[in-house]
């Protein structure tokens, strides 16, 4: 059986991590970004940097997600600021041979900020172990 460092069988198998954060807050009456912190397999992309609200695509890029992986997303929207947020794609929980996939998700508004919270479905395959 495996074990928690990711090791199945004797055999050492490469577990996606990532992290990306967002944070945006109104300024001369436009959402802007303020900061944008993005680390291994997790990524934020703005397709178009002149609308309100700001429109951001999260992206996970392993393209999937099994036992171990661990992905963590957090937006921060000021007060009177406004995001729309989606994902590029469905995303995918494979077949866990140890330990479970975890997506963190931590969301914050300021007072009358808004957000539009969108991620496409989740596409969970036989003997996924997600949370």
């Amino acid at each position: 059986m495996g074990e928690p460092n990711g090791e199945h069988d004797g055999i050492s198998t490469q577990r996606v991590a990532g992290v990306a954060r967002l944070s945006c807050a109104l300024s001369e009456g436009r959402t802007r970004l303020r900061r944008l912190y993005q680390d291994g397999a997790a990524k934020i992309r703005m397709p178009a940097v002149s609308t309100d609200p700001l429109e951001a695509v999260l992206i996970n890029t392993a393209g999937g997600m099994t036992g171990g992986d661990r992905i963590a997303w957090e937006v921060d929207v000021g007060a009177a600021a406004s995001v729309s947020i989606t994902t590029q794609a469905c995303e995918k929980i494979y077949r866990a041979a140890s330990n479970r996939a975890e997506v963190r998700v931590n969301l914050s508004v300021g007072e009358n900020g808004r957000i539009a919270w969108l991620p496409q479905e989740t596409i969970v395959f036989d003997r996924a172990a997600f949370a």
